[in-house]
């Protein structure tokens, strides 16, 4: 289950079951930090409009409340995409200090390695983490609605179990805060391009005063599941980023003048 803590200021979640089996995997929120508008609070992002001084200086400020450090950092350059990067040590510091040093064309990222503190980035797009205790190997994937439709969560694991094969019954998943189905309205060529790709893709919409309404965290546990991962051990924060913007970083809410929340994990 995930736990919110608080240290020096900024609020963020954590889930202790998996420390306890290995894997720190922190879902930070905007509360804290040194950015300012329109990325108020602790933005992470450096491909945001936003001071990359500050956000090196946020980045910092969550590594010393997790007790982890700048240099087994490694990021990506998030596209929409489901490509997979299998971070080794040889990745360690990519993307700290500077966004043209991050891993190009990446969603997705695991390792099986200590000392690789894995960095992904959001505002309304889904955080995905997949964890397995026994064989100690991690991921994080960023789901947004077109990772959602390549199956990201899917990819990431079939990358993994390349690495160490696995029951993916055996797997830990987590879900982090993205916007739910109460504010993600879509238009009917999104609602009929998932049912298209996908049997039980209408169980994933609500239709509502003419329109449709997509549920990501819905349609993420659905394609774990379809993957093989009992329900029992998918964990879901369950917050709404747009209704919680307060909290989190909202890219529609705040008509894309904003800053990035993270998902961050690695082996201990």
């Amino acid at each position: 289950m995930w736990e919110k803590r608080e240290k020096n200021g900024l609020i963020y979640y954590t889930l202790p079951a998996w420390e306890k089996a290995g894997a720190k995997v922190v879902a930070t929120t905007r509360f804290g930090g040194v950015s300012k508008a329109p990325c108020c609070g602790l933005n992470l992002g450096l491909h945001v409009d936003d001071n990359a001084d500050d956000v090196v200086e946020n980045r910092r400020l969550m590594l010393d409340a997790m007790g982890s450090s700048a240099e087994d950092f490694v990021t990506l350059k998030q596209v929409h995409g489901k490509r997979i990067l299998k971070a080794d040590a040889s990745y360690r510091g990519r993307g700290f200090a500077s966004y043209d040093d991050a891993v190009d064309d990446t969603d997705g990222v695991f390792t099986a390695e200590t000392h690789v503190l894995m960095a992904t980035f959001y505002a309304d797009c889904l955080p995905l983490a997949v964890f397995h205790p026994e064989k100690k190997i991690l991921g994080l994937a960023h789901a947004g609605w077109k990772g959602t439709y390549q199956n990201i969560g899917g990819e990431l694991m079939a990358a993994m179990r390349e690495t160490a094969d696995f029951d993916p019954e055996e797997c830990w998943c987590a879900l982090g805060a993205g916007i739910g189905s109460c504010c993600y309205e879509v238009d009917d060529s999104f609602y009929r391009r998932f049912c298209e790709r996908y049997d039980m893709a209408e169980e994933w919409f609500t239709h509502k005063d003419g329109a449709f309404y997509f549920d990501n965290v819905k349609a993420n546990i659905a394609l774990f599941m379809k993957n093989g991962v009992k329900k029992e051990n998918i964990e879901v924060l369950d917050l709404c980023t747009a209704c919680h913007n307060d909290m989190f970083f909202s890219y529609r809410k705040e008509h894309g003048q904003t800053g990035r929340h993270g998902l961050w994990g690695e082996l201990i």
